[in-house]
């Protein structure tokens, strides 16, 4: 028995009931408040916002060229968090990452990494402690034909495994124009979806802006985004919106909004994290924005300038002003939100978005 599945049946063995994950026949109710655990941060997970959320995805098992999955240890990182969920009934997902079109190529069309990968995705749908996958697969640019149609066969018998376990399944949707692996027919095999609305200016953008916007001109834009699922028949409660926790600081031509971007970005948290779980990207938004000054765009979107050695920084965030007042739209329209990740904003986000999200309804 291999040290990986030893530690899981150790986990099964002190949680033999999990009442709460169970699935109906028919399609579960999604959840309406969703938060994302990262490996990197497991340890801090008593320090995070979990009163209000009804689901957690641990984040992420990372697959491979072959099929393969790198756990990050989860097995070993899961059981109090596990602990803590069985006792409040709040299911806990798995999230499985297909990163970039290349990999989604190879692995699809590639018979043997198929099934090493359905096999993964079985190892842990047979845990006890697990409520069900999310499927994080995600591309920059069209997907070959064949490894399309490929992956719709996968999803098909992955759904199979997974009702048949009693498990759901659930999907983070990329807002891309291009990388299509969803159509109509697999995306019904789907329970929930997380929608992307952030990163409209990503870490590798080439003019800066906000991570959140409604403008029409950008591809993640939130009108964009929810379009794509609706192309696909998906029901409005079974959609998440996804609020990012992080921002990006970059070196920039000038000091204004859509400044042309001098090299690649830096990770910015809302809030300061602790020193042991994230030593090397520490740089906090809120405090960055508090020395050098809080400024505003258009759409309300926090963000701080400043010169420096010949050029300027820029930093941008999300905030509540700038959420709420993007968000407005759809508030009581029967989405949920999703938040990424858990651990950044000392719950200065998490807990007051839900309540303003929910006095809606």
């Amino acid at each position: 028995m291999n040290e990986f599945r030893r530690r899981l049946l150790n986990i099964a063995a002190a949680a033999p009931f999990w009442p709460a994950l169970s699935v109906a026949a028919t399609k579960p109710k999604a959840p309406r408040a969703l938060g994302y655990v990262p490996w990197w941060m497991a340890e801090a997970w008593r320090d995070m916002p979990l009163a209000e959320l009804d689901r957690l995805v641990l984040f992420e098992v990372t697959v491979q060229g072959d099929g393969r999955v790198k756990d990050n240890e989860w097995a070993a990182r899961s059981r109090d968090i596990a602990a803590h969920a069985r006792e409040r009934r709040v299911p806990l997902d798995v999230a499985f990452t297909v990163h970039g079109e290349d990999l989604f190529n190879g692995i699809f069309r590639d018979a043997r990494a198929r099934r090493s990968l359905a096999e993964e995705c079985e190892r842990w749908i047979e845990q006890p402690f697990v409520g069900g996958l999310q499927l994080d697969v995600e591309g920059y640019a069209r997907a070959d034909k064949g490894a399309i149609g490929a992956f719709r066969d996968w999803l098909a018998a992955l759904d199979a495994k997974r009702r048949k376990a009693q498990k759901s399944l659930s999907a983070f949707f990329p807002a891309d124009d291009q990388f299509t692996p969803y159509d109509a027919a697999s995306a019904a095999r789907i329970d929930h979806w997380v929608a992307q609305i952030y990163d409209a200016h990503s870490l590798d953008a080439k003019r800066t802006g906000p991570l959140v916007t409604r403008s029409r001109d950008n591809e993640v834009a939130i009108p964009r985004a929810l379009a794509r699922l609706e192309r696909l028949r998906i029901p409005r409660p079974a959609v998440l919106l996804s609020v990012p926790l992080y921002g990006w600081e970059w070196r920039a031509a000038v000091g204004s909004p859509g400044a042309r971007i001098l090299g690649e970005g830096r990770l910015l948290t809302y809030a300061e994290t602790p020193a042991r779980l994230m030593p090397d990207d520490r740089k906090v938004a809120t405090e960055l924005a508090r020395e050098h000054g809080l400024r505003r765009d258009a759409e309300h979107t926090p963000y701080y300038s400043y010169a420096e050695g010949g050029a300027w920084v820029q930093g941008w965030f999300e905030d509540m002003e700038s959420l709420t007042r993007k968000l407005a739209p759809e508030r009581g329209r029967g989405y949920g939100l999703a938040f990424f990740p858990l651990g950044y904003d000392r719950n200065a986000i998490v807990d007051p978005l839900i309540r303003w999200w929910r006095s809606a309804a």
